[in-house]
């Protein structure tokens, strides 16, 4: 019997469209579907019980956002990654976020401060768990960094950096991924938090780089070699500054 789309894990969705789309695009950015996988039409009927009409029609929507792209004769593909958009999306990143922590660490109140605490604390407690996923840890990394954003009032800003999911969040869930030393990430968190605590700017501006660029460096090799084929072909000279 198929699943009651209307309500999967506690999700309303209108359609069987709705329901495709929202669970492909979420296997997409949480990369159980692979940069350059090849979606087959009738596989995902048959895991959603639903005939090709709401199936196309997900990917239809899905290549309008230019998560898929259809390849003459070949079939549709998961896009692959953009370095370069990456790379540029992690300097603006830097740049915006830097000025909001500068902003909350002038007026931070001690209960912002505390959900920060609270949340790193959740860190700890979830890395301790056999079998957590990186999927976890990437959502209590975003409700961190989204405390300073909702106190400063910048959400909009927030939101704006968060819609850049076709690349920059599947980088992230890369990143998260392949990680086997979550203690460091949290280690990075407690110094940003001591910074703000303190109002030491150029240390946050400090901080948050080493925090945001590290992952470039770190992740190098495997770019390269062992996640070549999810990434876009790009010339070797200058491919990892940012």
């Amino acid at each position: 019997m198929p699943p009651n789309y209307a309500n999967m894990g506690g999700e309303q969705y209108k359609s069987r469209e709705e329901w495709v789309y929202e669970s492909l695009k979420s296997d997409i950015l949480d990369l159980r579907l692979k940069p350059g996988q090849l979606l087959k039409e009738t596989e995902i009927c048959e895991k959603f019980g639903v005939s090709r009409t709401p199936v196309r029609d997900a990917i239809r929507l899905l290549q309008e956002q230019g998560f898929v792209k259809n390849v003459p004769y070949q079939g549709v593909f998961v896009t692959l990654l953009s370095l370069n958009y990456i790379k540029q999306m992690i300097y603006m990143r830097v740049a915006v976020e830097t000025s909001v922590l500068r902003d909350f660490a002038a007026a931070a109140s001690e209960f912002a401060l505390e959900d920060i605490r609270y949340l790193i604390r959740k860190q700890e407690a979830l890395i301790k768990e056999p079998g957590f996923t990186p999927e976890q840890f990437y959502r209590l990394d975003a409700q961190m960094h989204a405390v300073w954003f909702e106190a400063t009032k910048r959400t909009v800003l927030w939101d704006m950096l968060q819609k850049q999911d076709l690349y920059y969040t599947r980088f992230r869930m890369l990143d998260f991924t392949t990680e086997t030393d979550f203690s460091r990430i949290i280690k990075e968190h407690k110094r940003l938090l001591n910074c703000i605590e303190q109002k030491d700017f150029k240390g946050i501006e400090e901080e948050l780089k080493e925090h945001l660029y590290y992952s470039m460096k770190r992740m190098r090799h495997q770019i390269d070699v062992e996640y070549r084929e999810y990434f876009e072909e790009e010339p070797d000279e200058g491919k990892f500054d940012i």
